[in-house]
C-alpha cells in the first residue's frame, strides 16, 4: 500500500483516502484523485490538460470542474494545516509545494464507510429569496460528480451501469442550479427512465428538477406546473420504492411552496423531510431543504445545524454554503457569515442572496463602507435585484449622512415593489425618518415568516416592540 504523508494528513493512495490524524475526510474520489496526482510528483508542475485526462478518461467535463478540485482541496487543507500546499501556475497548471513523504505498508482492512466530518463553525431566510435567489440567478459553479451522487445508486436502486452513469451526469448538471444545467438534467433524468423504467432513481430525479424550475422561476410554463410535475413525479418514484428519500425530500421541499397561490405547508413539510432524513442521512438536499423550514419557521439554530451538515455533505453545493452564511447572519455569527458567503462567491460569483448576506454582516460588523459595496454589487449582477439593492442601500446611506442617496435609493426601491422585499422596504422608510410608513408596511405584510424573521434579525431591533415582536436572546 502506498502512503503519502504531509503535514496532518496521509493519503491512500490504493483506497483513494485522505485521512487527517487517522479519521478519513469525506470529499469525494475525484477531489482525492487530484491531490493524489499533485503529491505524486512534488514540486512539478501538472499541466491541467494532463490533469483532465488523468482524472476524467471519460471526458465529458472542462476545467471548471478541475478548478472545484482544487477549491475544495485548497479549503480542506488550509481548514487542518497551516500551509498553501498548492500553488496555481496562471494558464499552465499547479503543483504541490509542500513537502511529502512516501511510505508503503502492509494493506490494512477498510472501514464499511467514512464517517461524517464533525460541524465547522458556521446561512438568510428563504421566503426571502423569492425575490432574489428564487427568480432566475446564474449559478456559475461547476459541481464535480462524486461529491453530487447519493450514496448507494447503483447498488441500493439497482440501476444497470448505463443508468448509474446517466443519472450521475444529470445530478451533476442538477447541482449547478443554472437555467441550463437544470434543463440538461431533466434529458438525463429522462434517458434513465427509459434505460431504466422501473426504477424509481429517473422518477425522483425529474421530481427534483421541476421542483428547481419551479423554485428558480425557470421554463415558460407557470411555476404551478412544474410543481404539479414535481409532485407527480415523486409519488411515481414512491410507488415504484416507498423507501425513496430523494422523494420525500421533493415533497418536503414543494410543501414549503407559496407561489401557486397557497401558503406553505410546514407540518407537512418537516414531515417528509424528516422522513427523507431518516431514509437517507447522508442526503445533502434533504438536510439543506429542512434548515430551510427551519428558518421559516424562525428556529435558526437548528436550521443552522442542518444547513452545516447539508454544507459538510456536499461542499461543493453553492446552494447548501449560501444558506449557511444566511444562518450565521441570523444566528449573529457575522465573521462566519462574511466567510461563508466568500465561499459562495468563489463557486459561483453572480449569486446574488451571498452578495445581500455579505452586506449584512458587514453592516452588523460596523463597516458600511463594504455594506455599501457589497448590496451595489448585488445590482450589478442581478438586474432584478436592482429594488431590492436600493432597499438595503438606503439605510447605510442614511447612516452615513448621505440622507439625499437614501432618499434616491428609497425611491427607486418604492418605485419597483415587485423585487422588494416588504420588511426591507420598511426598513428603508424608518432609515429616513418615516417611522409611520414603516410600521404600516410590517403590520400589513405580517405573517408568521416576518415575524422569525424580525425576532431574530439585530436590524429591526428598533420596530420590534411596535409591531409586537419579541427578541430572540443572542446566543453566549
Amino acid at each position: 500500500m502506498s502512503l503519502y504523508l504531509f503535514g496532518p494528513f496521509e493519503l491512500d493512495a490504493e483506497r483513494l483516502l485522505l485521512l487527517d490524524r487517522g479519521e478519513p475526510i469525506p470529499i469525494g474520489p475525484k477531489v482525492v484523485e487530484t491531490l493524489l496526482a499533485l503529491v505524486e510528483h512534488p514540486g512539478e508542475l501538472f499541466a491541467k490538460s494532463a490533469l483532465l485526462t488523468r482524472i476524467w478518461p471519460e471526458g465529458y467535463v472542462d476545467e471548471a470542474n478541475l478548478a472545484q478540485n482544487i477549491y475544495v482541496l485548497r479549503k480542506t487543507l488550509r481548514s487542518r494545516w497551516n500551509v498553501e500546499a498548492i500553488e496555481t501556475i496562471p494558464r499552465r497548471g499547479y503543483r504541490f509545494i509542500a513537502p511529502v513523504q512516501r511510505r508503503h505498508d502492509a494493506p490494512r482492512p477498510q472501514p464499511a464507510h467514512a464517517p461524517p466530518a464533525p460541524p465547522a463553525p458556521a446561512r438568510r431566510s428563504y421566503r426571502r429569496w423569492a425575490v432574489v435567489g428564487a427568480s432566475g440567478l446564474a449559478l456559475a459553479a461547476a459541481l464535480t460528480l462524486a461529491i453530487a451522487i447519493p450514496r448507494g445508486v447503483g447498488a441500493r436502486s439497482g440501476l444497470s451501469a448505463e443508468g448509474t452513469r446517466l443519472y450521475e451526469i444529470g445530478r451533476y448538471y442538477w447541482n449547478l442550479r443554472t437555467r441550463d444545467g437544470i434543463a440538461k438534467s431533466v434529458d438525463y433524468f429522462s434517458r434513465v427512465i427509459d434505460t431504466d423504467p422501473h426504477d424509481a432513481r429517473g422518477y425522483a430525479g425529474l421530481a427534483s428538477a421541476d421542483a428547481m424550475m419551479a423554485d428558480y422561476g425557470y421554463g415558460e410554463a407557470p411555476a404551478k406546473v412544474y410543481v404539479a410535475r414535481a409532485r407527480a413525479y415523486a409519488h411515481k418514484a414512491l410507488v415504484l420504492a416507498p423507501d425513496s428519500g430523494e422523494a420525500y425530500a421533493v415533497l418536503g421541499m414543494l410543501a414549503t411552496e407559496k407561489k401557486t397561490g397557497s401558503m406553505p405547508n410546514l407540518v407537512e413539510a418537516f414531515k417528509d423531510l424528516r422522513r427523507a432524513i431518516a431514509l437517507d442521512p447522508r442526503s445533502g438536499p434533504a438536510h439543506l431543504w429542512y434548515g430551510v423550514a427551519l428558518l421559516e419557521k424562525g428556529r435558526v439554530s437548528d436550521a443552522y445545524g442542518e444547513l452545516n451538515t447539508a454544507a459538510q455533505l456536499d461542499p461543493l453545493s453553492v446552494a447548501s454554503t449560501s444558506w449557511l452564511g444566511t444562518a450565521a447572519y441570523l444566528e449573529r455569527r457575522y465573521v462566519d457569515a462574511v466567510a461563508y458567503a466568500r465561499e459562495t462567491l468563489d463557486l459561483s460569483p453572480q449569486r446574488g442572496d451571498a452578495y445581500q448576506t455579505l452586506g449584512l454582516a458587514y453592516e452588523a460588523l460596523g463597516n458600511d463602507s463594504r455594506a455599501a459595496a457589497a448590496f451595489a454589487r448585488l445590482a450589478e449582477v442581478c438586474v432584478e435585484c436592482r429594488g431590492q439593492a436600493a432597499a438595503l442601500l438606503a439605510p447605510v446611506y442614511a447612516r452615513t449622512n448621505r440622507l439625499a442617496e437614501a432618499r434616491a435609493e428609497l425611491a427607486y426601491a418604492q418605485s419597483h415593489p415587485h423585487e422588494v422585499a416588504p420588511e426591507d422596504l420598511a426598513l428603508a422608510f424608518a432609515a429616513v425618518g418615516r417611522r409611520g410608513a414603516a410600521l404600516d408596511l410590517l403590520r400589513r405584510a405580517h405573517s408568521e415568516y416576518v415575524a422569525a424573521e424580525m425576532a431574530n434579525d439585530p436590524r429591526f431591533a428598533p420596530l420590534r416592540r411596535a409591531v409586537g415582536v419579541a427578541a430572540v436572546p443572542k446566543p453566549a
